[in-house]
């Protein structure tokens, strides 16, 4: 048997080993869900799914199945180095396992086999009705303040339908071009006692589709934010909003002998984004929700009651 031989000999039984581990696909994944309520407690009989991926097809495969009485299920499957599950149960908010990610296989087994997972089923409370918008609206102009009211959905006149200044935007704007600019924008509100606070969203909202607390603070509102946008040529991009900030606020408040008789809660999620490009002056991203009982702190929305119609499946938000 010549070198040459040989050495095609090798390389077919390498080529053969490959095949064969591509015919094997991914390796083995193995995940249990832990599912539990706010208070730690075990939830049987909840619907969880686990979404595996198969290398040969490169589609992804479900394993699906209800937790047993200690709101556990288990399941097995080829997947690559990251997975995720969710779980459903009625009279809860559905939750999910978040992006859960493996180490380097041994004997073809993602590690740490067996992995864990909690999931928190939130119970839902008690929905309400609410105005809820999302979209990008454009302030009218530049170092002057206008009001926004959150029940029409509008400025207030004479640069819209709107009645009520329950947001105040004021801008300066810097604007070479889309490489040179800096635009700034400063929140403010009519009333002495309305205002606005930074949401602390709680850890168990993480994975779950109602993130927020139930309810709005008393106190701890403050009269001004501010937000801001920028890129310089040499600094490069310079902002103070992102997609993870939150927000209550308080607006349309009447006091009387040094109490509150009267005033709106409401929500804002995404933070104030701002976009000057392609606009004379400075477009600002809104999602809003606002309750219209006066002193009724309860920002749980039924997702199918919003009081704003006539709105685009874009500019209806999602989240309750």
């Amino acid at each position: 048997m010549t070198m040459k031989t040989k050495i095609f000999i090798c390389l077919g039984a390498l080529l053969g080993v490959a095949a064969a581990v591509q015919q094997v696909g991914w390796p083995l994944a193995k995940l249990t869900v832990h599912v539990v309520g706010e208070q730690g407690e075990p939830i049987p009989g909840a619907d969880a799914t686990i979404t595996f991926r198969e290398k040969l097809s490169d589609q992804n495969a479900w394993a699906v199945g209800k937790t047993d009485g200690e709101g556990n299920f288990t399941a097995e499957g080829h997947s690559d180095k990251r997975l995720s599950g969710f779980v459903r149960k009625e009279n809860y908010y559905e939750g999910g396992t978040g992006w859960v990610i493996f180490k380097d296989p041994i004997l073809g087994k993602w590690q740490p086999w067996d992995s864990v997972a909690e999931v928190v089923l939130r119970p839902v409370g008690k929905p309400v009705a609410l105005y809820a918008e999302t979209g990008w609206i454009e302030i009218p102009g530049i170092e002057q303040a206008y009001g926004y009211d959150l029940e029409k959905s509008d400025w207030v006149s004479p640069n819209g339908s709107g009645l009520h200044a329950d947001l105040i935007f004021t801008l300066q704007r810097r604007y070479e071009n889309r490489d040179d600019f800096e635009v700034k924008v400063k929140l403010s509100f009519p009333q002495r006692l309305d205002g606005i606070q930074e949401a602390q969203l709680p850890a168990i909202g993480r994975n779950s589709a109602f993130k927020w607390p139930r309810e709005t603070p008393e106190e701890g509102y403050q009269p001004i934010l501010e937000t801001r946008f920028g890129h310089d040529p040499k600094a490069g991009f310079t902002q103070s909003a992102s997609e993870e900030q939150a927000y209550f606020f308080r607006v349309r408040t009447v006091e009387e002998n040094g109490r509150i008789v009267s005033a709106l809660y409401g929500k804002i999620k995404g933070g104030l984004q701002l976009a000057p490009s392609n606009s004379k002056t400075c477009k600002i991203k809104l999602t809003y929700y606002l309750n219209p009982t006066s002193l009724d702190r309860n920002l749980e929305w039924d997702t199918k009651r919003n009081l704003l119609s006539g709105l685009s499946f874009e500019q209806t938000p999602r989240d309750p």
